[in-house]
């Protein structure tokens, strides 16, 4: 699998869904909502606590199983939180300041190892709240920056210089 898009959801937890828990409980917690529905494991490649740490679920390796004829070639990012949201709620609605860092140095990260070209939100592609925001208002894809050749000709001579 060569992932190009990047597909944002919700937990649909309150706040204080397995609080005191880790977030490797969450996510055996999320697995078996996932086996329930008759899926081999949990369907994200990423999920990310309301305290901003950041565990893998599913391989990268793998195709998804987190929205429905749109797996291919995705990755997707869970944010524990989300209950009872709408597409039209902003992202500090329903998560926190530490998952915005995370998932902001998360998208960065992916797409040091993928040409993303996409992201997304679940709600673009199913009648839903999920993941509770807009994604590609709330968030974006780093620009694929190149330096000018003259200017990395510059560099390079310096850096040479003994």
């Amino acid at each position: 699998m060569t992932p190009t898009e990047i597909i944002l959801h919700a937990s649909a937890t309150r706040p204080e869904w397995l609080k005191s828990r880790p977030l490797s409980r969450k996510i055996a917690e999320i697995t078996s909502w996932h086996r329930a529905r008759k899926f081999r494991t949990i369907g994200y490649h990423w999920i990310v606590d309301r305290s901003g740490e950041v565990l893998p679920g599913r391989p990268e390796t793998e195709q998804g199983a987190h929205v429905q004829s749109h797996n291919r070639n995705t990755l997707g990012i869970c944010l524990i939180g989300g209950f009872g949201g709408a597409a039209t709620d902003k992202f500090n609605d329903h998560f926190t300041a530490a998952q915005r860092i995370a998932l902001t140095d998360l998208i960065a990260d992916i797409q040091t190892r993928y040409k993303i070209t996409k992201l997304s939100g679940h709600n673009e592609y199913a009648n839903k709240g999920c993941p509770c925001f807009d994604a590609r208002s709330e968030f974006s894809l780093r620009p694929k920056t190149t330096a000018h050749p003259s200017m990395l000709a510059l560099i390079l001579k310096l850096f040479t210089k003994g």
